[in-house]
């Protein structure tokens, strides 16, 4: 009987040990942590909205890290290769990415995606950049009055160029679209700047954008604001009306952060998450994000998963209402 007894002391002795062991691996793992590039995915080309602000913020953190941050973009699908390549990325802290919502959220809702919203660990969301319908600054409309009723008046002949089939971008123009009663063609593009080199060529009438990627062309008279999807006006032009003002109930915008794969270890989301931070709130990241006209907000891991849980219930019912959800 003493002698089990031993035994199974000796046993317990053992795996306390080995438990401790592992812990103190682990925690010399994060200690250590980055050993090597941190590969930043980016689902959009390069010189879109997304890219920039990448660009500008990994910059600033370069000072934080031990090691590169290598942003890798991988355009396609709106988004959806460059999310997949994340999502199924080794959860090690080496590969992190940024994702955009709702495309994040709005793509695997609408289509047979690899990922959802629980494919990814939030670490912190960087922008919120509102959206504007835009038009050309020498364009005949003036108001987002004059647009709906020429498209009244020219069923289906107004074209609006977004980001993608189902991508934030066109979500937003088809809710207004359906709230003011009009019917107009959606064309989709591969990103941001196609869209935008498709309204200022005059290829399209109008286009649904991010804030962020439309004020020096509207500052310089090239593009115009008819109202922005936003609950209050823009700080940065206070004359543009809201589209709540004018009777359609249709707020949208694009907030865009960093993730990591699904099992990546909390002690790694923190040392991203803190380095990011800091890096966000230095000076001179705060000027050079002012210079391009990117919208800062902060979130932290666990505040940004909420925000994400509730785009995901939001963005069901209103494409629902649209006719954008997967058929199963």
């Amino acid at each position: 009987m003493k002698s089990k007894i031993l035994k199974v002391l000796g046993t317990m002795s053992l795996l306390v040990a080995f438990m401790a062991c592992g812990q103190e691996k682990e925690a010399e793992k994060v200690e250590s942590y980055p050993s090597k590039n941190i590969n930043v995915i980016v689902a959009y080309k390069a010189g879109g909205g997304t890219d920039i602000g990448a660009r500008i913020l990994m910059k600033e953190a370069a000072s934080e890290f031990e090691k590169p941050l290598v942003i890798i973009n991988r355009p396609g699908a709106d988004g959806q290769l460059g999310f997949t390549e994340l999502s199924k990325a080794k959860p090690d802290g080496y590969t992190i990415g940024f994702i955009n919502l709702p495309n994040y959220v709005s793509i695997s809702l609408t289509r047979n995606a690899q990922f959802d919203k629980d494919s990814i660990i939030p670490i912190i969301n960087y922008v919120y950049d509102q959206g504007v319908f835009v038009v050309r600054g020498d364009s005949k409309w003036n108001t987002i009055e004059e647009f709906v009723n020429d498209a009244k008046e020219n069923v289906n002949k107004l074209t609006i160029s977004n980001n993608g089939t189902g991508a934030s971008n066109h979500i937003g123009a088809a809710e207004f679209s359906n709230q003011a009663g009009i019917e107009v063609k959606h064309i989709p593009f591969g990103g941001s700047s196609d869209m935008l080199a498709a309204l200022r060529g005059g290829h399209v009438d109008a286009t649904v954008a991010k804030i962020s990627e439309v004020t020096s062309l509207v500052k310089s008279g090239e593009l115009r604001i008819l109202a922005s999807f936003t609950d209050k006006r823009l700080e940065t032009f206070k004359e543009v009306p809201t589209l709540t003002e004018k009777g359609y109930e249709v707020i949208f915008g694009s907030a865009r952060g960093l993730a990591a794969p699904k099992g990546t270890s909390d002690e790694v989301i923190k040392v991203l998450h803190d380095k990011f931070k800091t890096s966000m709130e230095s000076k001179e990241h705060i000027e050079a994000a002012k210079t391009a006209n990117l919208p800062i907000y902060y979130m932290g891991s666990q505040e940004y998963r909420e925000f994400i849980d509730n785009q995901e219930k939001s963005l069901k019912v209103s494409l629902e209402e649209l006719g954008f959800i997967k058929k199963k």
